[in-house]
Parts: structure tokens; C-alpha cells; sequence
């Protein structure tokens, strides 16, 4: 990790870099539908004959929309990741598929009978509540006949129920010399970021990165920040990381920042200036070398409006601080170190316990994710239960699951915004070796009502969509 990114997260009292590889692994932002749109392909893969195919240009998130499905999967889906650019040998694919599917077959064989017997064992395991996909990463540069095999998986008319599913991402369909049988494909195409796409993302990065202190960045500069990008995600990243690695920079005179690329330029045009002062003293001229100083280019209109808004969010930042009173926080315990919130929390009264408000866009899945979120030191008892809705709740019957935490004193200080206490339960399990607290809702005859109620939750859980899972599921891996 570079110095400057370690000033930053510093700074703003970061846990990782919100713009990294490691936030990638644990956030995933709905901005821009991109949430409605899993969901669509997780739920076509689970029911429709057709099989997903994700179109959009490089960095509009294509990789991690398909993640993100993946954790939507049920347990008893199988999962082979393939990489169409380095793919040039079908029976090279096959084998990976084989392994990564873990098939147990002999990898021997030509890649006709390797594909036969594929498609074979996958129908037979489908019997045994076994799911199979394999998601194709630009599949746009896969040879043709490569293409061609892995259409064949789809299996035949008898076996469409059996068959092993397919996710393929890629860039172009004109890449494709064959199009696509639009009763086979559904195609998912990935919109670029407007502004209020990218004023979601950029918040909800920074929630993963562990900032729950409000947005270092101002609307305006979000929404320039996504012009320069071009409404790609994964160069807004590039450019908001930079944006808040600048105002770490100061001028020792007027105490304003400076974006990091015209700090480096100076730096520059020093060093080029004692080269040269060296250079000429080591050999000895005598004659008197006159340096022309560089002339330097002025900030654009974009560049100063940022450099104008760092020096705006400073000066803010460093009155807020010599304001602000302490406030009493429950130093988080390493046993929340990994701590989910998969709905937003909204703040109390001020006389009541503050809970930290989080963005709508924070989704529920089955992986939890790791985020730090100070806990106010004031606990509310959690309410008598007279009849528990996890006993109650009937097996093949459907329930809301709302949020996972290590704390369940959490959890607690929810309970009072429902209005009937025997329709909610906090629920204890087993993550990672360590205790994990759910809170369930509800019970419901299916999953679309289960859904449907969620527009009765209360104000907290507005615009969130639960996880919805069956009572039997849940007693599986809860603490008797």
C-alpha cells in the first residue's frame, strides 16, 4: 500500500482503501439498478430455460455483477469460472470445466466423448439436488468452435431441467460471428453511471472502507468525477481515490490542497532543475548554462473547482473537529471486526441511543461482509419472548431474514420498532468459528409474499430487500 493511500485512509479514518481490491471482495452497490439486475439473472438461472449473457464496455462492472450472483446462489449450485481470453483448446476447457465442476472424470479422453460425458453426469447429479453453471468471462473472445461446444451443454429438449447453466460476459456482440438464439439468451446490458448512480456508489464504497462519518466528496465533485470517468465504475474508482489522496496535500501558506498530479509535476520540474545544476558541476564547464524554467499549465475550470471544493471540505472537516464534543463510543471489540449490516439503521431521538444510519444500497446476501460501525454504549433490553417465530414458523414455510451481526445487543435495540413481538426473533448461529446474530421477520406462505410485505417493515428496513429463506433453512444452522 502506497504512503499516500495510507494518509488517506488515515485521514478519514478508513479501514481499507474504498476504492480497492479488497472492498471489491465485500461490497457490491445496486447503484444504477445493478442489484434489480442480479437478481433478474440469478433468478433465471434458478427457473427459465434461458441462460445470461452480460453485455457492457470494459469497467462497467461486468466481473463484479457475476460475483455478486454467485452469492445469491443457493449452497447446492457447483460453479466453474472460466477466462475466454486465455481459452484457445476445447479440450484444455473441458478439463478445466471438469475440475472446477468436480466431476471426477477421466481427462483422457478426446473432447467429444469429454463433452458427452459431461453433459451425462451433470443431468444425473441434477437428480440429486445438484446445480451446475459456468460462468464465461469474455466469452466474446473465445474461438467459434469453442463457442459452439459450450452451446451443446445446454443438453438436449429431454433435459432442459438437467441441463448445466451458462453466464457468459462480454464486451461486444458484434465479436460474435454467430448471434445469439434470442429464446436461449436473455442479455443483460450494463448502463453507465449517471450522477446519481455515482453519488450512490461512491457512498456506498466508502461505507464498506469503513467510513460512516458522511462523504469526503461533494455532490458536485461526484458528479464531475463521473464525467471525467465517463460513467465507468472502475475508473470513478481511479479518479475519486485520487481526488481524496490530494486534499492530504497542502500548501504551507494558504493551508489549501492541491490535486496529487500538479504536486508531482512540481516535484518534477525541481528535480530536472538539480540534475542539471549537478551535471554541469561534475564536468567541470566553465561556461555559464542558463536554465529556462518550464512553463507551468495553468488548472483547467474542472481542476480548480477541485481544488477549490478540497480546500471547502478541509476547512469544514477542521471546523467540525475544534466543535465537536466528545461522544461516548463502545470501543468495537475484535469479535466485530466482520460485522454485517445488511440494511441501513436510521438515528433515534437525540436522547435516545444513536445508531449509525448506513445507505439503502447495502444488500443483504448469504456471505456477510466485513464493516466496522461504532455501537453506542447504551443497550436496550431485548423484549421478553412469549412465543418464538423460529420454534413456530413452519418448515417449507418463508421468513424475512433482515440483518446479520456479531453483536446482538445490536439487534436489541431493534426490536422495539416492530409492532407485534411474536412476528420478529433474533436468531444465533455460527460464522467463521464465532457466534452470528440474525434478525428474522414474518412468516409467509411464499417467497413473493414474503416480498411483497416488505413494504410494511418498519421505516428503517425502507427500500431494503430481504433475504428471503425458509424457517428450514435457517434451523439448520442455528444454535439449539
Amino acid at each position: 500500500m502506497s504512503e499516500q493511500t495510507e494518509r488517506m485512509q488515515s485521514m478519514y479514518h478508513l479501514q481499507h482503501d474504498p476504492f480497492g481490491a479488497l472492498v471489491d471482495a465485500m461490497v457490491f452497490s445496486g447503484a444504477g439498478g445493478r442489484y434489480e439486475t442480479a437478481e433478474t439473472i440469478r433468478h433465471l438461472l434458478t427457473y427459465s430455460h434461458q441462460d445470461s449473457l452480460v453485455l457492457g464496455q470494459a469497467g462497467t462492472g461486468k466481473r463484479m455483477l457475476a460475483q455478486q450472483v454467485l452469492k445469491m446462489l443457493e449452497e447446492h449450485w457447483r460453479v466453474a469460472w472460466i477466462d475466454g481470453s486465455e481459452t484457445d483448446s476445447l479440450v484444455d476447457l473441458l478439463r478445466e470445466i471438469v475440475g472446477q465442476l468436480g466431476l471426477g472424470l477421466r481427462l483422457d479422453a478426446d473432447a467429444d466423448e469429454l463433452l458427452q460425458r459431461i453433459i451425462e453426469i451433470t443431468a444425473a447429479r441434477t437428480h440429486n439436488d445438484e446445480s451446475f453453471l459456468i460462468v464465461i468471462q469474455f466469452a466474446d473472445r473465445l474461438p467459434v468452435d469453442i463457442l459452439a461446444k459450450l452451446k451443446l451443454l445446454r443438453g438436449t429438449g429431454e433435459a432442459l431441467e438437467s441441463r448445466v447453466r451458462q453466464l457468459w460476459l462480454c464486451n461486444s456482440l458484434d465479436d460474435f460471428v454467430a448471434p445469439l438464439d434470442e429464446d436461449d439468451w436473455y442479455v443483460h446490458p450494463l448502463e453507465r453511471f449517471n450522477d446519481t448512480a455515482a453519488e450512490q456508489y461512491i457512498k456506498d464504497r466508502l461505507i464498506g472502507a469503513g467510513n460512516v462519518s458522511g462523504v469526503p466528496i461533494g455532490v458536485k465533485d461526484i458528479h464531475r468525477l463521473n464525467q471525467m470517468a465517463g460513467g465507468l465504475p472502475d475508473r470513478l474508482n481511479e479518479l475519486a481515490r485520487d481526488y481524496l489522496i490530494s486534499t492530504t496535500f497542502k500548501t504551507g501558506e494558504k493551508g489549501r490542497s492541491f490535486p496529487f498530479t500538479h504536486v508531482m509535476a512540481g516535484l518534477a520540474a525541481v528535480v530536472l532543475v538539480v540534475i542539471a545544476y549537478v551535471y554541469n558541476e561534475s564536468v567541470g564547464e566553465r561556461e555559464v548554462v542558463t536554465i529556462v524554467p518550464v512553463a507551468v499549465q495553468p488548472m483547467s475550470a474542472v481542476e480548480k473547482k477541485l481544488a477549490e471544493a478540497v480546500a471547502s471540505v478541509e476547512a469544514k472537516q477542521q471546523n467540525l473537529v475544534a466543535k465537536e464534543e466528545p461522544v461516548a463510543l463502545l470501543e468495537t471489540p475484535a469479535a466485530l471486526a466482520d460485522t454485517t449490516i445488511l440494511a441501513p439503521v436510521a438515528p433515534e431521538a437525540p436522547q435516545a441511543a444513536k445508531i449509525v444510519e448506513l445507505p439503502k444500497a447495502v444488500v443483504p446476501s448469504a456471505e456477510p461482509q466485513s464493516v466496522k460501525v461504532p455501537v453506542s454504549v447504551t443497550k436496550v433490553a431485548a423484549a421478553p419472548a412469549k412465543a418464538r417465530l423460529l420454534t413456530n414458523g413452519a418448515p417449507e414455510a418463508f421468513t424475512q431474514q433482515l440483518i446479520g451481526v456479531r453483536d446482538r445487543t445490536m439487534l436489541e435495540q431493534l426490536l422495539p420498532q416492530f409492532a407485534a413481538s411474536e412476528s420478529v426473533d433474533i436468531v444465533e448461529s455460527v460464522h467463521k468459528g464465532k457466534a452470528w446474530f440474525i434478525l428474522i421477520h414474518g412468516q409467509f406462505d411464499t417467497k413473493e409474499a414474503a416480498l411483497q410485505a416488505t413494504a410494511g417493515l418498519p421505516a428503517i428496513f425502507k427500500d431494503q430487500t430481504p433475504w428471503i429463506r425458509t424457517f428450514k433453512s435457517i434451523r439448520t444452522e442455528a444454535v439449539r
